[in-house]
């Protein structure tokens, strides 16, 4: 069985959403569900931390997109926080790593959201 924790941390201005295990077409539902909630409680500026991801094919990948693209209609964001691994070539390889804000790790996210930084351009 696919293992994946989705962890939420709601913050006044943002909110962290953690993921660990694999993130795959059994698990994506898990996550689907839980950005979903956020956006319809109007939280709609959101970072992933995908620190501890261990694994992401193309229907996380979908998930991600998805939810960015529902973050921007409702006037949000959504910023990716230490991409690597299969995650970080998957987005390279269908360029999408240019649509997604991708910092180093969750510490520059959080800057780039307290400052207001959040345009789409690294």
């Amino acid at each position: 069985m696919t293992r994946l924790s989705v962890t939420v941390n709601d913050q006044p201005r943002f909110s962290v959403v953690s993921l660990n295990g694999d993130l795959d077409k059994i698990s994506a539902p898990r996550l689907e569900e839980a950005l979903a909630e956020l956006l319809t409680r109007r939280h709609v500026r959101i970072i992933i931390d995908t620190t501890e991801l261990d694994f992401c094919d193309s229907t996380g990948v979908w998930t991600l997109l998805t939810t960015l693209r529902r973050a921007y209609e409702q006037s949000g964001w959504l910023r990716l926080a230490g991409v690597h691994g299969v995650l970080g070539r998957l987005l390279e390889l269908t360029r999408l790593a240019e649509a997604f804000p991708i910092d180093r790790d969750v510490d520059e996210s959080l800057r780039r959201a307290f400052e207001g930084s959040v345009s789409i351009s690294r």
